[in-house]
């Protein structure tokens, strides 16, 4: 397994703690090691009507398929993880995006 998580619409700092312990919660659920997970802090700002819009968090967890009981542990444990490392979360989308094995290349080699 190689889940890469995205963070969106969070100050590098939190981001930072997150990675002290969300990894470790998530590779619980999937029953993987956490050294095989990805974390990427994307510094990005969303805009609405030309103002910066900084209510919305954005989570995207690419990753092989997975059940839809796996899912919902894996949303609630970044929810609660996010929640408690960013106090000013407004909104939090999480977003599941599944790679086909088949097309998934890590040095020169697919899963």
């Amino acid at each position: 397994d190689m889940p890469h998580l995205r963070l969106r619409g969070l100050p590098e700092a939190a981001v930072i703690d997150l990675s002290r312990s969300l990894l470790r919660d998530l590779a619980q659920i999937c029953n993987v090691d956490q050294q095989g997970f990805t974390l990427d802090w994307v510094p990005s700002v969303s805009y609405r009507d030309g103002m910066p819009d900084l209510s919305i968090t954005q989570v995207e967890m690419l990753w092989f398929p997975k059940d839809p009981h796996t899912h919902q542990l894996v949303e609630c444990t970044i929810r609660e993880a996010v929640t408690l490392a960013y106090p000013e979360l407004k909104s939090l989308s999480v977003m599941f995006i599944e790679l086909d094995p088949s097309t998934y290349f890590r040095n020169g080699a697919h899963f």
